[in-house]
C-alpha cells in the first residue's frame, strides 16, 4: 500500500520541486578572478617611444610621428584625404601604416587571446563615416591575411579596440598589423587622424567561463534534454578543471546537473526525467577545479512553453 502511495505521488512530488523554489543552499562564491582585467597578462607589441620602425605606405598623404596625448604614448597616423594623388592605378585609395613582427619574433599569436589598442581618433569632418579605420594581420605566403573594419573607433575619444586571435587566418603566424583608412569612405580634403596606442597581445591566466550558449533559447516542455554550448579562457590549470551544467528555474537549487572534465570549448547536455512546467529557467555552467571547488560560473536563461505533444 505504501509502495503505491509513493508511486503515485512522485511525479506530483518531482512536479513540485520545480513549481515551488526550493530553500537555495548557501551562496557557493567563484574563487577564480573571471573574465576581468585583473586575470590578464600582456604582451606589449610597441610601446610607441620610437615609431620610426613603423612603415608609411601612402607618404603623399600622410605623415606619421610620435605624439603623447592625454599620458598614452601612440603613433599618430595623420592623413589628408586626396582623390587625385596616391597609387597611380588608385588615386582614391588606402593610406596606411604598418609594423612588421618578424625581427622581434613576435609572429606566434596562437597562445593569445586577443589583440588590442586604443586609438583616438580626430577629424575635420562633423563625425566619422561609419568605417573609419581598419586593422589587417598579414601571414606569409601569397595574399593571405586577415582583416577587420573598426566601426566602433569614435571622434575625440579614446577607444579600446579588441580583435580575437581565434578570427584569425592563421594566429600562427602574424607577420604583420597594418591600420588603414578607405579614401572612398571619405570626402576630398577631409583631414582624419588616428593616434594608436599600446598594441598589445592579451590572454587569460586562471581559467575562466567566457562564454555560455544554450543551443536553443525556447524548449516545450515535452523536450527531455537542455543542451549549451561553452568557450573556456585561461591557460594556467585548465587541463585539471570540470566543467558543471545546471539547469533550474528561480532560487531554487539546480533540478538536473551533467559534468565532464574542461575543453576550451564543447559543449554538454542535461537529461530531464519529466516534464517541465512552462516558465522561465536558467542554465549555468559552473568551472571546478580538482577538489571540486568553484573557480568561474555563467548563467544564461531559456523558456519552456506548452508543447505539440
Amino acid at each position: 500500500m505504501h509502495r503505491d502511495l509513493h508511486a503515485a505521488l512522485a511525479p506530483a512530488l518531482w512536479l513540485a520541486a520545480w513549481l515551488v523554489p526550493a530553500l537555495a543552499p548557501a551562496a557557493e562564491r567563484p574563487y577564480g578572478k573571471g573574465m576581468t582585467e585583473a586575470n590578464q597578462e600582456r604582451l606589449l607589441l610597441d610601446d610607441m617611444g620610437d615609431v620610426s620602425d613603423w612603415y608609411n605606405g601612402s607618404p603623399e598623404e600622410t605623415t606619421l610621428s610620435a605624439t603623447d596625448r592625454q599620458g598614452r604614448r601612440g603613433l599618430l597616423f595623420a592623413n589628408r584625404v586626396d582623390h587625385t594623388k596616391g597609387e597611380k592605378s588608385y588615386p582614391v585609395g588606402w593610406p596606411r601604416t604598418g609594423k612588421d613582427l618578424g625581427r622581434e619574433k613576435r609572429t606566434d599569436w596562437s597562445a593569445y587571446d586577443h589583440f588590442e589598442c586604443w586609438i583616438y581618433a580626430e577629424t575635420s569632418r562633423p563625425d566619422l563615416p561609419k568605417k573609419p579605420l581598419g586593422v589587417g594581420f598579414y601571414h606569409s605566403g601569397h595574399k593571405r591575411s586577415s582583416g577587420f573594419p573598426l566601426g566602433e573607433v569614435k571622434k575625440d575619444a579614446w577607444v579600446k579596440v579588441v580583435v580575437p586571435v581565434a578570427r584569425l587566418l592563421d594566429p600562427k603566424d602574424v607577420r604583420r598589423v597594418q591600420f588603414h583608412i578607405s579614401e572612398s569612405d571619405y570626402q576630398h580634403g577631409d583631414r582624419v587622424d588616428f593616434t594608436i596606442a599600446a598594441p598589445a597581445l592579451v590572454r587569460y591566466v586562471e581559467p575562466a567561463v567566457a562564454e555560455l550558449r544554450p543551443q536553443r533559447r525556447v524548449l516545450f516542455s515535452s523536450d527531455r534534454t537542455v543542451r549549451a554550448g561553452y568557450k573556456l579562457a585561461g591557460y594556467k590549470g585548465l587541463d585539471r578543471t570540470r566543467v558543471e551544467l545546471a539547469v533550474g528555474r528561480g532560487d531554487g537549487a539546480p533540478a538536473a546537473k551533467a559534468d565532464a572534465k574542461a575543453t576550451r570549448e564543447g559543449d554538454l547536455a542535461v537529461r530531464i526525467d519529466r516534464s517541465l512546467e512552462p516558465g522561465d529557467y536558467w542554465a549555468r555552467l559552473d568551472l571546478r577545479d580538482a577538489e571540486g571547488k568553484l573557480i568561474d560560473r555563467k548563467q544564461a536563461a531559456f523558456r519552456v512553453v506548452a508543447g505539440p505533444f
